[in-house]
C-alpha cells in the first residue's frame, strides 16, 4: 500500500542554508596561529643563551636535577636550537643532548618529535 506523500513537512528544511555560497570555514580552524610570536622567539633566544652560557662540566650536574618532563622541554629547546645554528652552539648542544638523552632515553625523543605543541 502506498503511504501519503501529501505530508509538507520536509518543505521546511531551508536548503540554503547549504548552497556553497553561503559555506563559512570553522572558525576553530581559523583561529590556529601562523607561526611563532614575539614573546616565543625571545623565550628560545634566551634558553639557547643559557644553555650555550653553561659550562660543559656543570652540564650532567644540570640534567641530572630536571624531571622527565622538564628534560623533554630541554630536547625542544636543544632541537629548536638545532634549527637555528650559531657560532659553536651545536658542538655545545650536542653536549646537552647526550646528557638529556641518557636520562630521558629514546622515549624522551619520540616524545618531543612527536609532540605538537612546538617551543
Amino acid at each position: 500500500m502506498a503511504k501519503n506523500t501529501s505530508s509538507s513537512a520536509f518543505r521546511k528544511i531551508d536548503i540554503d542554508q547549504y548552497n556553497e555560497d553561503n559555506f563559512r570555514e570553522d572558525e576553530a580552524e581559523q583561529s590556529i596561529p601562523a607561526g611563532p610570536d614575539e614573546g616565543e622567539d625571545n623565550a628560545l633566544a634566551l634558553t639557547l643563551k643559557v644553555l650555550l652560557a653553561i659550562k660543559s662540566a656543570q652540564i650532567e650536574d644540570a640534567v641530572a636535577n630536571l624531571s622527565v618532563d622538564d628534560i623533554d622541554i630541554l630536547m625542544k629547546y636543544i632541537y629548536r636550537g638545532f634549527e637555528y645554528p650559531s657560532e659553536g652552539s651545536s658542538g655545545h648542544l650536542l653536549l646537552w643532548h647526550e646528557k638529556a638523552y641518557n636520562i630521558g632515553g629514546s622515549g624522551s625523543i619520540v616524545r618531543v618529535l612527536s609532540d605538537r605543541m612546538k617551543v
